[in-house]
């Protein structure tokens, strides 16, 4: 589709199926050399073809290393993968979960299951690019998933916002940290996008028609429109843009 990310080796965590996948085939699309798909499974949830099996369809290296983002080992052994290719350009922070019961009464164990993953994942995902690009001595993006849930709570997402909160203040605070070496740090903040993960979460599935009706562009976002975010905010053309919560979500939080 475009050169956007021509040379830029990309890993991306979370990618064998949903927002992920499409981010994965979407940098692909716009000229990645490399691929690094990270996910606990390889079957994507919407079935047919792999994620690496798409983008090497496309003539770009992929492959699959299986990574539990909630174990700091494990992410380090991922970005090592990358430097068979050059070492990291683009890291997508994106492994996340969602609970079945999230409400004020969420349970202790649950609660802690979904930050291992949606906050403790993502740091170790965005330390261990951070450090290879600085040993590496090259300037890079790092991009955060978090939601609109994170800019807005609601109270049959208070984990899973909770999270995703801390997600956005955690690109601000790395933007800080890492800038000095060239590297930026953002977040992408979806709103109610038509994905597995969304049909098959009680409560936001059965929300998602009134979040339709009520988004400014009345319908639900595409799993490759967030991926066409991160493709800018890991381009050139999003030099001097870091620190910044990016809204992708049909401007439904400018109306409610």
């Amino acid at each position: 589709m475009t050169a956007l990310l021509a040379g830029k080796v990309v890993v991306v965590t979370g990618a064998a199926s949903g927002i992920g996948r499409a981010i994965a085939v979407g940098v692909a699309q716009h000229g990645a050399k490399a691929v690094v798909v990270s996910d606990l499974v390889e079957a994507p949830r919407e079935g047919g073809p792999t994620t690496t099996s798409e983008i090497q369809s496309l003539g770009v290296p992929a492959i699959f290393v299986r990574t539990n983002v909630s174990q700091r080992a494990e992410v380090d052994a991922l970005l090592a993968e990358s430097e068979q290719f050059g070492g990291v350009d683009l890291m997508v922070c994106n492994a996340g979960i969602t609970l079945r019961s999230d409400g004020a009464d969420v349970a202790e164990d649950d609660y802690r299951r979904l930050m291992s993953v949606n906050l403790d994942g993502v740091l170790f995902s965005a330390q261990a690019a951070a450090r290879q690009m600085q040993a590496l001595s090259k300037p890079g993006s790092i991009v955060l998933m978090a939601s609109m849930g994170g800019v807005s709570g609601a109270g049959m997402t208070v984990a899973y916002s909770t999270s995703k909160g801390g997600v956005v203040l955690m690109a601000k605070a790395l933007a800080d940290a890492l800038g000095p070496s060239g590297i930026r740090v953002n977040s992408v903040c979806p709103g109610t996008i038509d994905t597995a993960l969304l049909r098959n979460t009680p409560g936001v599935a059965e929300a998602s028609e009134g979040f339709r009706q009520r988004t400014p562009l009345r319908r639900l976002g595409k799993p490759s429109e967030i991926a066409d975010a991160v493709v800018w905010l890991g381009s050139d053309m999003s030099s001097y843009v870091t620190g910044v919560p990016l809204l992708v979500d049909g401007g439904l939080l400018s109306v409610l």
